[in-house]
């Protein structure tokens, strides 16, 4: 057995040992995708992408609050006061997530805790889905006006088809991890506080198979999503002008019910 290997890229680790990288984001209180947790996102797909020596990737976040939360709102509502921020931050957040989608290894997904709007969609990159019993999932954008914006309408109906998918965004519905199993979006519920160590397991035993025949099986599997993703980006971005965002986000972040004008 190699000796394990610990980089930090700000609240993003990485820590490579026997062809397995495990990845944990930690930045409490939610591991809130701001921009310090993208930018090692980022930093560590760019990493991993031309490492050969790693065969499978492990990602989790730190805490039992959250799996990763979507975008930090203390920088959201600059983002949404500067010319061009939303626009140049989805572009950038949807550059992320599509370099962790195009890993060339295996990745899994060892969710420990919840993951609910774009903590789902970068789930929803990975490969396989492991998670604790606790946890919950769900893509609940339309609530406040808006819509995913991180390949969540194109990802969730490719991993769980096209009607409970739309089902489950129409209503911003949030399930617990046995629904989420039974869906298909979860591929196996782990014993309480063991889903990374099951997610470890599983990754030793993917690494010990030929790399190249491995990572074949994800390039043939995978679907070009390229264009399906522009086109969700475009939308988001149209609804994110929208009357009913600028209330829905108000409400969120005053903790009241919105008021929606459907305009």
């Amino acid at each position: 057995m190699s000796e394990a290997v610990t980089e930090n890229h700000g609240p993003v680790s990485v820590t490579i040992e026997d062809g397995v990288a495990v990845v944990l984001v930690d930045s409490p209180p939610v591991n809130a995708m701001g921009k310090a947790v993208l930018e090692g996102l980022g930093e560590v797909a760019a990493r991993l992408h031309k490492d050969e020596s790693v065969r499978v990737v492990v990602l989790t976040g730190g805490g039992t609050k959250a799996f990763m939360a979507g975008a930090d709102i203390s920088e959201f509502e600059q983002l949404r006061a500067a010319p061009g921020g939303m626009e140049k931050h989805s572009a950038w957040a949807g550059g992320v997530l599509a370099a962790w989608a195009d890993l060339p290894q295996p990745v899994i997904a060892a969710v420990q805790a919840s993951a609910v709007g774009g903590g789902l969609e970068i789930a929803l990159t990975a490969d396989i889905i492991l998670s604790e019993p606790t946890a919950k999932f769900g893509l609940p954008e339309v609530k406040l006006g808006l819509i995913p914006g991180g390949g969540g309408t194109q990802r969730l109906p490719r991993r769980i088809g096209a009607q409970v998918a739309m089902e489950l965004m129409f209503l911003g519905s949030v399930i617990d991890a046995a629904r989420a199993e039974q869906l298909g979006l979860v591929n196996r519920l782990s014993e309480p506080g063991s889903v990374v160590e099951d997610a470890r397991a599983m990754a030793r035993k993917i690494a010990g198979h030929p790399r190249v025949a491995v990572q074949a099986l994800k390039r043939a599997t995978h679907e070009d999503l390229s264009a399906a993703l522009v086109t969700e980006r475009e939308i988001f971005l149209e609804v994110a002008q929208s009357e009913d965002f600028r209330e829905g986000f108000s409400a969120f972040v005053e903790k009241r019910a919105p008021q929606f004008s459907h305009r």
